[in-house]
């Protein structure tokens, strides 16, 4: 925990006057989500500006703030260079080749892509993916980790408090007051890590003093870390073109259009961000050798301490504020998806296909709560952000991956056995993987994952539990091929599902 002093009654009033004022905004939208399309794609209405905002609040939440800087703590500059700039990539591909065709096509989910051109079947195993990507597990970790640092309260009672409020806007107002509250989050957000990060700049001397202290390769683009470790780091970033949550955005724009330009826009912003998490990361390495902050600092809680340490009172209060912001931005938009899914790509295929909005925005909501108490339940498995987020990653991107990218792209037979097999093997690979390597390999405290090592020939080799998705995904397009040799071909894709 921070020293007391720190953390000044003024902050904790302008804390909790911003958790009143998310709250007062879902009372307020709760009377303008008259049909389930509005409350979960807004109607389809979203200009660039707001589309803008909510992109960029969301995709970069506290999993950003703390997994990245907590890559930048350990390993330096790699954690932009060689993580941050191939990750927007893909997004720059994701802009140019995803946007036109998926809002063309009117979805309201990822799953009804694989249940549109692979049957119930594909887009149920779909929903299960998306679903497990989708709670909100790292939010509410993060808000956890919060509450731990900066006030001395348990991590999973923070968590559960501070993750009821946005879970109570999102049931209220659905996707417009997640698209209204991400917007001043993401204000709050920009502005008071940059005041944030400029202050600890100049209280440890810059990074002239973080290179006096540095390991070798730590002011090297591609690091110290183990090329493979790496490799398989930007690999799960591929799961980027099957985030159900990006998805939902561009469901939701008003044309394709709008947008291509809001990621664009939004990548630009998220270049400054990741940039000024990397920063704080490496600073605060410098502020915990100068005696500043706690020898014992977990690498999760470094940039959160720096800049509060750094901030002056009232501003640490704003600054909390952005922090919960960035974490209650990505909670509720996942919470969203999650619910979504299980009420659109479960229950009604499942159940009754031709459900009115009453009863799927009923079911979405419950889908809502449902996916929250299991965030809350898996939060405090994993240690470290980055080992729980390439889990999900992981399961989503060997799932689905190869089915959804064959329905958009390929021309050629497409057989119902094929999206069920490719779904299917890669859950089954997937779970196979983890339990092989944590049951063959050995806990890595420096990395915080499992390493399998073994010799062949006396020539030694490691198999890392982040390597998953080099096994995975080719296990899922083997199931997809064998589909498509030995499945019927399907009828040509349905017309638009209508809510």
């Amino acid at each position: 925990m921070l020293p007391d002093t720190l953390i000044s009654s003024l902050d904790i009033a302008i804390v909790v006057g911003y958790l009143a004022l998310m709250i007062g905004i879902g009372i307020f939208i709760y009377r303008k989500a008259p049909s389930f399309e509005e409350f979960v794609v807004a109607g389809r209405s979203m200009t660039t500006p707001i589309l803008v905002c909510t992109l960029a609040s969301t995709y970069y939440g506290l999993e950003d703030l703390f997994g990245t800087s907590e890559f930048a703590y350990n390993d330096g500059i790699v954690a932009y260079f060689g993580y941050t700039l191939l990750s927007l990539g893909i997004y720059v591909f994701a802009a140019f080749t995803l946007a036109k065709r998926l809002r063309r096509e009117k979805f309201i989910s990822l799953p009804e892509i694989l249940e549109r051109y692979y049957g119930r079947d594909a887009g149920i195993l779909g929903a299960v993916a998306s679903f497990s990507y989708s709670i909100p597990a790292l939010s509410l970790f993060a808000l956890g980790r919060i509450c731990e640092v900066t006030l001395g309260v348990d991590a999973w009672k923070g968590a559960l408090v501070l993750g009821l409020v946005a879970l109570v806007y999102t049931l209220l107002g659905g996707l417009w007051a997640v698209a209204i509250t991400d917007t001043i989050q993401f204000v709050l957000m920009m502005v008071t890590v940059a005041i944030g990060i400029v202050l600890l700049m100049g209280d440890v001397g810059g990074f002239a003093a973080v290179q006096e202290i540095a390991a070798e390769g730590y002011f090297k683009p591609l690091g110290g870390m183990p090329i493979w470790l790496l490799i398989a780091y930007v690999a799960s970033l591929i799961s980027v073109l099957v985030d159900p949550g990006f998805y939902q955005r561009i469901f939701a724009a008003r044309s394709a259009r709008q947008a291509r330009n809001a990621i664009f826009i939004a990548i630009g912003i998220w270049l400054a961000y990741d940039w000024l998490v990397t920063a704080g990361g490496m600073l605060a390495k410098a502020a915990v050798h100068q005696g500043m902050l706690p020898a014992g600092l977990h690498s999760n809680d470094a940039l959160l301490s720096g800049v509060i340490m750094a901030l002056p009172a009232g501003l640490v209060g704003v600054f909390l504020a952005g922090v919960l912001a960035t974490a209650m931005s990505t909670m509720d938009s996942y919470s969203l998806v999650a619910g979504t899914n299980l009420a659109y790509d479960v229950y009604r295929p499942l159940r009754n296909p031709d459900a009115t909005d009453a009863e799927l925005m009923r079911h979405t909501k419950i889908g809502i709560v449902i996916s929250w108490i299991a965030g809350f339940a898996l939060a405090f498995v994993f240690d470290r952000l980055m080992a729980l987020w390439v889990f999900t990653a992981t399961l989503l991107t060997s799932m689905v991956l190869v089915p959804i990218m064959a329905a958009i792209f390929w021309k050629g037979k497409r057989a119902p056995l094929a999206g069920t097999l490719s779904c299917l093997t890669g859950l089954v690979a997937t779970i196979a993987f983890y339990l092989a390597i944590a049951w063959l390999g050995v806990e890595n405290e420096t990395y915080g994952t499992y390493i399998w090592s073994f010799s062949i020939g006396g020539v030694p080799y490691e198999v890392w539990q982040e390597y998953a998705l080099y096994f995975t995904l080719p296990i899922s397009l083997l199931g997809f091929l064998v589909g498509i040799l030995f499945g019927n071909e399907s009828q040509p894709p349905a017309k638009e599902v209508s809510t």
